[in-house]
């Protein structure tokens, strides 16, 4: 390391910080939509399935499986619910786990050789569909953007990180609005929230990454009564909200779709985006509370927004 780098270790030269290791596993979601020290916004107007999609994130990522055709890794997870009643919680995870189970042993069953196998093969599905390192917390009345609230919040996270077996830690939290006491609409309540969510962050040693569950702002409508869907700008609240999260995803119901199941998720914005991300068309299973992907469609560039690098000629044009 350099000499300024060790006489203050705030301060790196461009070797010290190729030369400085990360931690091994940085990438939650991968493709950059969920790193350690991140921010999630998942946010959409009421019927977008976005508690369900919270509750279907949290399994994900708890046993490392792919979330809605992405790669995860596995991860302790906390989740703080905050707008239905425990026993309408318990049903719906009740509902979920039972159907992970079903999923994963009709997936698996032709793996069966004898009765050995089916023995193993049901311990897995138990494993996989019921995970131990998901807490759940549901609670009618906590404001997190209060002391008392927050340390409510901090000291579960402690101890999250204290019982669950090492690993980065994710904390859902579902919805933004109904634990934030004071006025969305203004950056300078909101603004102490957010230093509080980067200390700690910042403090963690075990890596931590936030998914906060949002609503999107009364639909305005154009000149000739189409409705217009401005992306990130569709999130109620201070845009301090959005230029605070490192990835958000509108989640946006088909109104012509009379089972109110389908839905198309927009990521419209990905600082960390290692590749362009797909606009994704979601069909949930009322029955099992688990999505199904209708389609994955990548954006298309026009040909003059993409430069193709061949040979040192084109390399010389670049800065």
């Amino acid at each position: 390391m350099s000499d300024i780098h060790s006489k203050s270790h705030r301060l790196y030269t461009v070797q010290d910080l190729l030369s400085w290791q990360p931690p091994p596993a940085t990438r939650l979601i991968h493709s950059g939509i969920l790193n350690i020290n991140n921010r999630m916004l998942i946010f959409g107007d009421e019927g977008s399935w976005k508690s369900i999609l919270a509750l279907h994130t949290a399994h994900t990522l708890s046993r490392g499986s792919q979330w809605l055709g992405f790669m995860t890794s596995p991860c302790n997870v906390y989740r703080l619910q905050v707008e239905l009643p425990m026993y309408t919680d318990r049903e719906r995870i009740a509902k979920y786990c039972y159907s992970s189970r079903t999923i994963y042993l009709a997936k698996h069953t032709q793996q069966i050789l004898n009765s050995d196998h089916a023995d193993r093969l049901e311990e897995l599905a138990k494993s996989y569909s019921y995970p131990s390192t998901i807490i759940n917390r549901t609670e009618q009345f906590i404001h997190i953007d209060e002391s008392s609230g927050w340390e409510s919040l901090k000291q579960d996270i402690d101890n999250c990180i204290s019982f669950l077996p090492p690993a980065p830690l994710v904390i859902i939290l579902d919805p933004l609005y109904k634990m934030f006491n004071r006025d969305l609409n203004n950056e300078t309540d909101f603004k102490p929230l957010i230093d509080k969510m980067d200390i700690l962050m910042a403090d963690s040693k075990v890596g931590i990454a936030f998914i906060i569950i949002h609503h999107s702002r009364k639909s305005q409508t154009d000149s000739t009564g189409a409705v217009l869907n401005l992306g990130s700008q569709e999130a109620t609240g201070t845009r301090a909200i959005l230029r605070y999260v490192d990835t958000a995803m509108q989640v946006i119901p088909y109104h012509n779709d009379p089972t109110l199941s389908r839905v198309t998720a927009v990521f419209t914005k990905h600082r960390n985006a290692e590749e362009p991300l797909p606009v994704i068309g979601i069909k949930w299973n009322r029955d099992t509370l688990h999505p199904q992907l209708l389609y994955r469609k990548a954006p298309v560039y026009e040909d003059t927004d993409e430069i193709e690098e061949r040979g040192d000629s084109l390399l010389q044009q670049l800065e």
